[in-house]
């Protein structure tokens, strides 16, 4: 049975996701109102707004979040070993919620949209450390990013594995469609990137150091699949780094790429040394049919 909490409301008039935020410290506001949406804060027994003034006298129940995954893990797994285990991420999920409380306070998780961590929490594999910090991440994609990710089981590993990236030693292959046919058969874009006024990641002079080598696949119809092998890890930095070469990735919004179904692209492979016996290990990730199915489209004439 889920966990709930009764009580009732003695006080002046309230807003009711204001009293039950106050409730839940641990949970944001913005949480707090979604869960009243849902239907799991009640009001005398029925559902109602997050506005809703509470009364003198009315019994407001809270239905707790629970842990609870639509999807299983064990469905997106390719490889699990003793301190660790990698999957593949299908586009169009995040690797973890956007309100850093999560991080704090793990069970926030369960919240809200479902994530790759909420999946990972909620049914997590052998040898899983449940008190490791961030539930084991060592990277990220971006939602609409699809591929292959590494996550830790114990904190020692994720800590070498932290370091390991921190100093370059970890190599990532993607692949991407970039609109518009890219001329040089392969190079190298070394140009910083950093937040603007807005908030938006560009190319900038101010930003920090950024290096991306690439190499052309096909060309074909006004579009380039593109095989890009990230030196840095900026957030953005392919997308931006594409952009600024005048090739945006096809679906991408934020860049100016051309619409598709989705942002593509996609972590093809990752390779790196086990940080705590130095065997070289690497991982693939096959392209998904709806990566294919859009090179189809856009170069069918």
């Amino acid at each position: 049975m889920p966990e709930t909490k009764t009580i009732i409301f003695d006080g002046y008039t309230r807003r009711l996701d204001i009293f039950v935020a106050d409730e839940l410290p641990d949970f944001s506001r913005s949480i707090v109102q979604k869960m009243i949406k849902e239907g799991r804060v009640t009001v005398n027994g029925k559902t109602v707004k997050p506005s809703w003034p509470l009364t003198r006298g009315e019994t407001v129940v809270i239905t707790l979040p629970q842990a609870h995954a639509q999807r299983n893990l064990k469905d997106l797994i390719i490889h699990d070993a003793k301190d660790f285990f990698v999957l593949i991420k299908p586009a169009g999920m995040l690797v973890h919620p956007q309100s850093p409380i999560w991080e704090e306070k793990p069970e926030t998780v369960f919240s809200t949209e479902e994530t790759l961590v909420s999946i990972i929490l909620a049914n997590p594999p052998k040898g899983f450390d449940l008190s490791i910090p961030r539930a084991g991440l060592v990277h990220r994609l971006d939602r609409e990013t699809s591929g292959v990710m590494v996550v830790a089981k114990t904190p020692e590993f994720q800590a070498e594995m932290v370091s390991l990236f921190a100093n370059r030693e970890v190599h990532k292959t993607y692949h991407s469609i970039a609109c518009g046919e890219v001329p040089d058969d392969k190079g190298t874009i070394d140009v910083p990137i950093g937040r603007v006024a807005g908030g938006k990641i560009k190319a900038s002079e101010v930003g920090r150091e950024a290096i991306t080598d690439y190499k052309v696949l096909e060309r074909k119809n006004g579009f380039t699949y593109i095989e890009l092998y990230p030196r840095t890890g900026r957030t953005n930095q392919l997308r931006v780094h594409l952009n600024w070469l005048g090739y945006p990735v096809l679906g991408d919004w934020l860049y100016k790429g051309a619409t598709a179904e989705r942002l593509m692209l996609h972590a093809r492979k990752i390779e790196f040394k086990h940080p705590l016996n130095g065997r070289k290990l690497s991982f693939e990730a096959p392209v998904p049919q709806d990566f294919l199915d859009a090179w189809k489209r856009v170069t069918k004439k």
